[in-house]
């Protein structure tokens, strides 16, 4: 549906028609709020990273956070009669069959709104572009010669969509000399992590052939992404084929503003504008 919108144009900036647009209508199915618009699944999922990362405590991201949570809870509860009459395979319908409390299901739909939206819509515009900027990684790719999941496991570790991420000390440590005391604040740099030179030949090349196992992109151990299976999925098989397959001859549009990357915690493209052969 989000292709088809799409095909007939010949250029768009692919940040907001496409990746947003993939990764909204793929989180409405997931969580099975069926009944918000992908627009609103961005904005929700952009409010509570505000709130949740506003350390300051100001107050206007703190009050679109709430609205925001607010809002999630007022879709959840009007999807509950048609859940209860029709269940599917939603995690909303799932958690619900099992028994487990509202507020336990409201807190974990806002989790996965949280951390399902902008990952897999920075990684899907993202790879497009690492391809479409490395005309030779592209090629291995249309000959067969490597994979579209390569694409996106090189991806996510040459720009790491979650470039930080932070933690709470529990107790006292002690690591190379500098001391930690419990309650004080760590940030993990995966973003880094992804290019240690002890791992990674060359880390700040995009090389879809390169061994990508030892990158950190979903986290490890107890901390690791519940959901790096589903967008793994999206991304690899599923919005980078598709893009390539039914955007035609899809290049970088030089006569539009050049591609910019932002964030800190959150990494991506701000916006991309692409060209192609219209049918």
């Amino acid at each position: 549906m989000v292709l088809d919108d799409l095909v007939d144009r010949g250029s768009a900036d692919l940040v907001p028609t496409y990746a947003t647009a993939l990764s909204g209508e793929a989180l409405k199915v997931i969580t099975g709020l069926t009944n918000a618009t992908f627009q609103e699944i961005n904005d929700w999922s952009q409010a509570m990273i505000d709130g949740i990362s506003n350390y300051a405590g100001a107050p206007e991201p703190q009050a679109r956070c709430n609205a925001a949570t607010a809002a999630i809870d007022a879709a959840i509860d009007e999807r509950l009669p048609e859940l209860e009459h029709t269940p599917d395979m939603s995690l909303l319908s799932v958690m619900l069959q099992s028994g487990m409390p509202l507020e336990q299901v409201q807190a974990n739909i806002k989790l996965t709104i949280s951390g399902g939206q902008n990952e897999p819509r920075d990684a899907i515009a993202g790879a497009i572009y690492a391809v479409l900027t490395h005309p030779d990684q592209l090629a291995l790719v249309l000959n067969g010669d490597a994979t579209w999941m390569d694409v996106f496991e090189e991806y996510c570790r040459w720009v790491a969509p979650i470039c930080m991420s932070p933690r709470r000390v529990a107790q006292p440590h002690n690591y190379h000399g500098i001391t930690f005391e419990p309650d004080e604040r760590i940030m993990f740099m995966f973003g880094s992590a992804n290019h240690d030179e002890s791992y990674f030949s060359l880390p700040h090349e995009f090389d879809i052939t390169r061994d990508t196992s030892p990158n950190l992109t979903f986290g490890a151990g107890p901390h690791v992404c519940a959901g790096a299976a589903a967008s793994r999925s999206l991304v690899g098989d599923f919005a980078l084929p598709l893009a390539f397959e039914r955007l035609h001859n899809m290049s970088l549009d030089d006569s539009a503003p050049p591609t910019r990357f932002g964030g800190w915690a959150f990494r991506g493209p701000l916006n991309m504008a692409v060209k192609w052969t219209a049918p």
